[in-house]
């Protein structure tokens, strides 16, 4: 009995100690990435700041070597899930800050933004909306400018395009990466890309579980998210490297100096992801571009991968050649990416958005 005590004691002390580890690791982590990306130039900024938003408390994060940079507000997706965006905006935007102020928003019922007493009424689409909008509004304000730069990735896109097309006065151009233009389709696409890679593979274990799920129309997110984590698992979401790349991400929530470790946690257990899925689920369902947008005011931008399986890239084409755009239209393949190429080929994102939506739009 007194060995089986001492044996518990040391589990316990053991336990504590690599907890106690890893919290002072990540605190110096915090510590010295807040340090190596300080920004230290005369007209810079780095600024967390809370704002409300339709009624609601929210949070964005604003960077930049020169504060009279044009603005790129950046949009995320999910719904609920800010990866990439604020958590790994001081990796990821080294090279944007010096060509613009660039501002990312935790969305309602994400990242920072995330509260589960947020009312499930307010989750809509339109809301989304007019929460962008009265951002766009506080950005002009706060900055002095007429307008803003708006780039959104993935579910973000819904609202991006959304409000770029219905406030085209405040914005010079919208770029909208891994675009969601109907669910449905995409959702079909999905389902035969894991099918045929699965039969493919041999992998008789996958092919029985992908059977299980079945095709879409799915009746819950449930189901929609175990058919997504296939479409991962089998290069859908990440060309090359995916366990790296996605690694980094996830981690991101606990090393970024902007979020506190329970709000890490709370990312990296997609309790936003899962509240928003369900609070939106009729809507997501229903999404079709098509039917409400088929021209552009404002210059507008596809930044697509070529291996996009999650948000399909063939349909943004389809999509691209019907939309009449009267200032101007571009496609904008990348041919080493699926749907997240600000990561996978970020050097060719950044000298996208800086040497081409910048310079052909701020002449």
């Amino acid at each position: 009995m007194k060995r089986f005590l001492k044996i518990i004691k040391w589990t316990v002390y053991i336990s504590v100690g690599l907890v106690s580890l890893v919290l002072i690791s990540l605190f110096m982590y915090k510590t010295v990435l807040r340090s190596s990306t300080k920004i230290e130039t005369p007209h810079g900024i780095s600024s967390l700041e809370e704002i409300t938003l339709g009624g609601l408390k929210q949070w964005i994060f604003i960077r930049s070597t020169d504060q009279n940079n044009p603005v790129l507000l950046f949009l995320h997706g999910g719904p609920g899930a800010p990866a990439p965006g604020m958590p790994s905006s001081r990796n990821q935007d080294a090279e944007l800050i010096k060509h613009f102020t660039v501002v990312h928003w935790d969305q309602r019922g994400a990242g920072k933004s995330y509260d589960h007493d947020i009312p499930v009424s307010s989750m809509t689409i339109d809301r989304f909306v007019e929460d962008c909008n009265e951002l766009i509004e506080y950005i002009r304000k706060r900055f002095s400018v007429q307008k803003v730069f708006l780039v959104a990735h993935s579910s973000g896109s819904v609202i991006g395009i959304k409000t770029a097309h219905k406030y085209p006065e405040t914005i010079h151009a919208y770029v909208g990466v891994g675009q969601i233009i109907n669910h449905h389709e995409q959702l079909r696409i999905s389902h035969n890309f894991i099918v045929e890679e699965a039969e493919r593979s041999g992998d008789v274990k996958t092919q029985n579980a992908i059977r299980e799920i079945g095709p879409p129309p799915y009746d819950t997110p449930e189901r929609l998210f175990k058919m997504q984590n296939y479409v991962f698992r089998l290069g859908g979401v990440i060309h090359d490297d995916s366990i790296k790349q996605i690694g980094g991400l996830l981690l991101s929530f606990f090393t970024s100096p902007e979020y506190s470790l329970s709000e890490g946690l709370e990312n990296l257990m997609m309790k936003g992801l899962d509240f928003s899925t369900n609070a939106m689920w009729d809507e997501i369902n229903d999404i079709d571009i098509t039917k409400e947008i088929h021209s552009f005011k404002i210059p507008v931008y596809f930044f697509e991968g070529r291996y996009d399986m999650a948000t399909p890239t063939v349909l943004v084409e389809i999509f691209y050649e019907r939309l009449e755009a009267e200032k101007g239209k571009e496609l904008i393949i990348f041919e080493n990416s699926a749907h997240i190429p600000m990561i996978e080929e970020k050097e060719k994102y950044d000298d996208m958005l800086v040497n081409v939506v910048l310079k052909e739009n701020l002449k």
